[in-house]
């Protein structure tokens, strides 16, 4: 879907236009004047808020989250004593290979959330899910977003109904839409490829694991999502 104008079917795309995901099957022939037939799902997203409201807050945090990224690009530049303590609080280290996998990894996710508009987000779809090469999660009580970690063509992010009632930002250990945004982009294999760990959801938590486990930390999706957002206590 692009951002401006009107697709093949007339259906408006502005972006001060409501929008929707559309799913589409047709059955066709040779004879002239056949029809194609479009099903247009128009739920939206979030039942809290329209679909216009919900692309502009969701690139609206991504806009800011960006920045935040940015700052821990240059923290990480000129290496100093809080940028390395920062660094060892959420990875458990701050060695050179730590550190390179964060300049790198940031670099590749600014890219990737840069390129984010309104049609990555889409509502849960297990046959999705399968085209891009993961299989769903049947088990997914209390999920807020998900992603397919190898789809780097697409960036698919798939919105729960729980994101909808998140706050916007965090604030002390407070989970987010912003940090299940950036949590989320960071799995896709262009950019860290992270995966979730068992217990290591949430601030505390992932302060656990860059103590005890520091080896593995740096894998972890939400530990580099609060590494990147956490504001100090």
């Amino acid at each position: 879907m692009s951002d401006a104008g009107s697709n093949s079917y007339g259906f408006k795309t502005s972006e001060n236009e409501e929008w929707f995901e559309v799913h589409s099957s047709a059955v066709t022939n040779t004879n002239p004047g056949s029809m194609v037939y479009v099903s247009i799902d128009t739920t939206p997203i979030c039942p809290n808020m329209t679909d216009r409201e919900f692309r502009q807050t969701v690139l609206s945090l991504r806009d800011e989250a960006v920045k935040i990224i940015r700052q821990r690009q240059s923290e990480l530049s000129m290496w100093s004593p809080s940028a390395r303590d920062r660094v060892k609080a959420w990875f458990g280290s701050n060695d050179d290979a730590v550190r390179k996998t964060l300049i790198n990894g940031l670099n590749n996710l600014i890219q990737v959330m840069n390129g984010l508009t309104a049609s990555n987000f889409i509502r849960p779809d297990p046959e999705r899910d399968r085209a891009v090469g993961c299989t769903p999660n049947a088990n997914n009580r209390g999920e807020v977003a998900h992603v397919c970690g190898p789809d780097t063509a697409t960036h698919t992010i798939a919105i729960d109904t729980n994101f909808c009632y998140l706050p916007q930002k965090s604030a002390g250990k407070l989970s987010s839409m912003q940090l299940t945004l950036v949590h989320e982009c960071t799995h896709f294999m262009d950019t860290f490829g992270t995966i979730d760990y068992r217990g290591a959801y949430g601030r505390t938590a992932c302060g656990w694991l860059a103590r005890d486990h520091s080896d593995i930390a740096i894998n972890n999706a939400d530990s580099i999502a609060w590494y990147i957002l956490a504001r100090d206590e």
